[in-house]
């Protein structure tokens, strides 16, 4: 019997804030496990990867305050002339920037880490009372040849953290 591979996950996801402004970071684990994944990419087949991050006041006793969502894809393609990957990086469907790769490691981490700064304008709201949340989604099945399914990681979520609170962790 094979070894089953772990799912995907969101890792190292940390969110914070100053100025009204919030920087995300995080990565995904485990996308690339699938062999499947690697041979649709070295085929020629675009490959995706769409991270869904939201930030929100989280209210307790009451409905949550939703504040920004934004999506950015990753969108890979081989090329078999010249050997090479080209990377496109979308921030809501806008291109932020294009990028090609001969190393496949090379791509596969620059798909899989994301660091945003400035991803979320909050205005005068107190970031300590924010929480950020992203999810993964990587790949498009089908179910009976003709319904679409979504394969997706679960969300994974963080408080947003301060200048001050992170320099009082660091002493401790």
């Amino acid at each position: 019997m094979p070894a089953e591979r772990p799912d995907p996950v969101i890792d190292h996801l940390n969110a914070s804030g100053a100025n009204g402004e919030v920087n995300v970071r995080f990565s995904l684990a485990h996308a690339f496990d699938r062999e499947q994944t690697i041979q649709s990419l070295q085929s020629g087949v675009p490959t995706s990867l769409t991270y869904v991050v939201e930030v929100f006041r989280k209210r307790p006793l009451w409905f949550d305050e939703g504040i920004g969502r934004a999506r950015i894809e990753v969108i890979a393609t081989f090329n078999s002339v010249t050997r090479e990957y080209l990377l496109n990086y979308r921030r809501d469907r806008k291109l932020v920037r294009s990028e090609t790769y001969s190393d496949l490691a090379a791509l596969q981490h620059a798909m899989t880490h994301v660091d945003e700064p400035k991803l979320f304008d909050v205005g005068k709201r107190p970031p300590y009372k924010l929480v950020v949340r992203v999810k993964a989604d990587l790949m498009r099945g089908w179910l009976l040849y003709f319904i679409p399914w979504e394969v997706s990681t679960r969300w994974r979520q963080v408080r947003v953290e301060t200048p001050q609170s992170e320099a009082a962790r660091e002493t401790r």
